[in-house]
């Protein structure tokens, strides 16, 4: 149960932090130049991807399922015991140590793996500011959301 709270409640935050995004794009018919938030995934596994629409769909896909599975792995961390920098699960400062660390990991192996280069290097030069804010919003806004939950939900 708590693996599918904590992927869900990443995946809420990743949602509603989209939402202006979302909005924009809206607004605008799809003439945004660069989300907030939201990586624009002009090559994904080495296909380019031309369609405004689809570059937005996909960053927003994207964003969602970090979302997602930063909060199920920081559960999986919790649940096997692996804090090993605070030893303290769902604290503000394991959160953030685990933002950090999700960030690096994310900008090193899966941004590359999708073929964005580096920290996102290769979809603009500002992305890998915008995945740290990213990272670090849904950290502190996961450690707000378990404040809520974790009476209930959340062993501890």
């Amino acid at each position: 149960m708590n693996y599918l709270l904590g992927g869900s409640l990443g995946g809420l935050v990743a949602f509603l932090f989209a939402i202006p995004a979302i909005v924009l794009e809206i607004v605008e018919r799809g003439n945004v130049k660069n989300a907030p938030l939201l990586i624009d995934v002009r090559t994904i596994f080495g296909l380019k991807i031309r369609h405004k629409h689809e570059v937005f769909f996909i960053g927003l896909l994207l964003y969602i399922i970090v979302g997602f599975l930063f909060g199920l792995i920081y559960v999986v961390f919790v649940e096997q015991g692996w804090l090993f920098i605070t030893h303290a699960p769902y604290t503000f400062l394991s959160l953030l140590v685990y933002a950090l660390l999700s960030w690096i990991v994310a900008g090193v192996v899966i941004y590359p793996a999708l073929g964005l280069g580096v920290f996102g290097f290769k979809e603009g030069r500002h992305v890998w500011l915008e995945t740290i804010v990213s990272h670090l919003i849904l950290g502190v806004c996961l450690w707000l959301l378990v404040q809520y939950y974790q009476p209930v939900f959340f062993d501890v």
